[in-house]
Parts: C-alpha cells; structure tokens; sequence
C-alpha cells in the first residue's frame, strides 16, 4: 500500500513537471502566438492533438502509446534495439501519466494568458522590453496563480491515472503499481480492507490539492483586492 503510494507521488511529480516543461511553451504558442498570426488555423490543429487524450478511451490511449514506445513500435524498436525498454517500467508510467494530463495543464494556461489584457505586453514593447523579457517578467509573474492551479490539476490528474497506466506499464507491485492499480488488485482479489485503505490515500491526498486550490483562489483574490 505504502510502496503504491510512493510510487503514486514519485511519478506524479515528476509527470507534472513534464508537463510544466512542455505545456508552458504550448500555452505561450497557442494563447500569444498562432492567435494572432496568419497560421492560427494551425493552432485548432494542435488543439486537437493535445486534446486527443480527453477524447480516447484510457485503453485506447495505453495501446496508442505501446505502439509507439513498445519493443516493435514507432519510437520503440530503436529505443530497444539500443537497449533501451520503455513498456512495463516505472518511465512507461510517467509517460502514461504525461500523455493524459497535459491537456489539462495545455487548457488551463491557455485560459489564464488569454485573459492577461494585451495592454500589459503593449507597455512593456514601449518601455523597451523584449519579447523574452515580456514573457518571463510579464506574462508569466501575471499567470503565476492560473499556472499554479494548471500544476495542481496537473498532479491530480497522473495522481488518478489508470486505464493507460494499466494498457501501457502493467500492474506489476512495487514496480508500477499506483495507487489506483493497487485498488484494483485488492477489490480483485477480495481484499476489501487493503482496498479501503488505498482508496483513503489517494482521497486525502486529493483533499489536499482541494485545500492548495483554495488556498490559490483566496491568495488571487485578495491580490486583485489589493491593486
């Protein structure tokens, strides 16, 4: 239980921050980029490949992601013809967790930049600023509470991920074995209490994101109330 749950935090933060890494950039591309230049229609198609998880069935999405990562798949065979197996791992995991929760992440950023005013950026051009400077000193301290609630759904999301987790890295404990995985090795093998007890975990722990979630609104009001 405690092995799943370690597993569980270990995968997810390191998944949330993959996330961050690329969701941030996308964000920045979709909200400031292509909607204001002559190729915004490519932006609806990164939409929809960003948003394809949202859509699939998690079985769907665990078998897409063995065809490209597993030992005969796209990106797979080379990676195991150099000695390299992604499926059935604790990589194969996070990969798993990544592919379904930066859309997520994607949605939530580019919601909180849209509604940054352009006047802001239109300030700083005038002062001299670069379009680096903007997005680092403007941009991004603007959408520090947005970016932290993207982080957070993030989290909760690879926290709860299951269907591609299973397809993709298998139930093996102590190896890949989530929370929720473990959940349902117990209630499969009729063991209730150890069952209950994952399930509370991984409930106290959404609390907990509950709890940094408010703690972000109330933080984001009282500094609008402030200025």
């Amino acid at each position: 239980m405690l092995g799943a749950a370690n597993l569980s935090l270990s995968t997810a933060t390191v998944s949330t921050l993959i996330c961050g890494l690329l969701g941030a950039p996308l964000a920045l591309v979709l909200s400031k980029v292509l909607n204001r230049s002559r190729l915004h229609r490519f932006g609806s198609v990164l939409y929809a490949i960003i948003y394809t998880p949202v859509i699939l069935s998690p079985v769907v999405s665990g078998l897409g992601l063995l065809f490209f990562w597993g030992r005969k798949g796209m990106i797979g065979t080379y990676l195991y013809q150099a000695g390299i197996s992604i499926p059935f791992t604790p990589n194969a995991v996070i990969i798993a967790q990544v592919f379904v929760a930066l859309p997520f992440f994607v949605a939530t950023a580019v919601t909180t930049l849209q509604a940054i005013p352009r006047e802001y950026e239109e300030i700083a051009l005038v002062e001299g600023a670069k379009p680096a400077e903007i997005t680092f000193k403007v941009l991004l301290p603007l959408a520090a509470p947005g970016l932290a609630t993207a982080f957070l759904l993030s989290f909760a999301r690879a926290l709860g991920e299951y269907g591609a987790t299973v397809t993709f890295a298998g139930n093996v404990q102590g190896k890949t074995q989530t929370i929720p995985l473990a959940i349902d090795l117990a209630i499969n093998s009729s063991d209730i209490p150890s069952a209950l007890g994952s399930a509370l975990i991984l409930i106290s722990l959404y609390l907990g994101i509950f709890g940094v979630l408010g703690l972000i609104r109330a933080l984001k009001k009282l500094r609008e109330s402030t200025r």
